[in-house]
């Protein structure tokens, strides 16, 4: 029964029994969500690594913080704008200096033919990557505005508490998201349009040939049990065109990553 209670226990109710000291409470509490957390923070900064330090940085805010929780709102409002928060003023990391630099990083690579062979994991990753990249032509905020609101489904009153705003600014503020996405990715992926030239076995081919993909340590396409369409709710929305309705299944189909190392970095710091 014991087992069973904290199986299932809230929230809040594991928020009040880490501060009444019970480490297994903290312990659930915090593994409930890192995932989420490190899975937004990997498409917002693209590298798993830096992914991997924000998610830490923002889980030390929440051990440290946890006390200040009032209760005035849900657990996971409270601690995803911890998160937003951070991620919102943190310093630019390498992948963005990158794009700020060269916009059409990975557009650049041209997606031609030639003599590798690849396997259906290494198309898998360059697919991966080459998606969340495209995100990449978004500001920061435009960024986890498509993340939280499109990709993992938010809704436009959770969205608007969450970024400290109006229900319609959020509303408005998505469809620009939306609409600069599909601007930029106008031409380019095949996979979001059948007329665009870029096919996922050629860019492989030019992506390994050229060392932005290494075959022997793959970034992406490991360490999951689920996709993320498996974990949000598939609704097609009647005011997307075909095109965007396209481009946001594209994200949805990308793994929903685990990292152990988060596992191993909590139990540490509860102990």
């Amino acid at each position: 029964m014991f087992i069973e209670e904290y199986k299932t226990a809230s929230d809040e109710l594991l928020v009040q029994k880490s501060i009444d000291g019970d480490k297994s409470s903290l312990e659930q509490l915090i593994k409930r969500h890192q995932d989420y957390l490190y899975n937004i923070s990997l498409k917002l900064f693209l590298d798993p690594d830096d992914a991997l330090d924000a998610t830490q940085e923002v889980l030390i805010k929440v051990l440290t913080s946890l006390k200040t929780f009032k209760g005035q709102s849900q657990f996971r409002t409270w601690l995803y704008r911890i998160a937003l928060n951070h991620f919102l003023n943190m310093p630019k990391k390498k992948i963005e200096l990158v794009f700020e630099h060269n916009p059409e990083t990975y557009a650049g690579f041209a997606a031609t033919e030639n003599t590798i062979e690849v396997s259906e994991n290494e198309k898998e990753e360059v697919r991966i990557m080459c998606s969340t990249a495209m995100l990449m032509c978004l500001d920061r905020e435009q960024r986890l505005i498509y993340i939280i609101g499109e990709i993992f489904g938010a809704d436009h009153l959770l969205g608007a508490e969450l970024f400290n705003t109006t229900p319609a600014n959020y509303r408005v503020k998505l469809h620009r998201a939306k609409a600069d996405l599909l601007s930029f990715s106008s031409g380019k992926c095949g996979l979001i349009n059948e007329s665009n030239p870029c096919r996922c076995q050629k860019k492989t081919k030019s992506m390994i040939a050229q060392g932005i993909v290494d075959r022997n340590k793959l970034l992406f396409n490991t360490d999951y049990k689920q996709k993320i369409k498996e974990l949000v709710s598939m609704r097609k929305d009647e005011v997307n065109d075909e095109i965007q309705l396209r481009m946001k299944e594209l994200f949805w189909d990308s793994p929903f990553q685990i990292k152990t190392e988060l596992n191993t970095f909590i139990e540490g710091i509860i102990k």
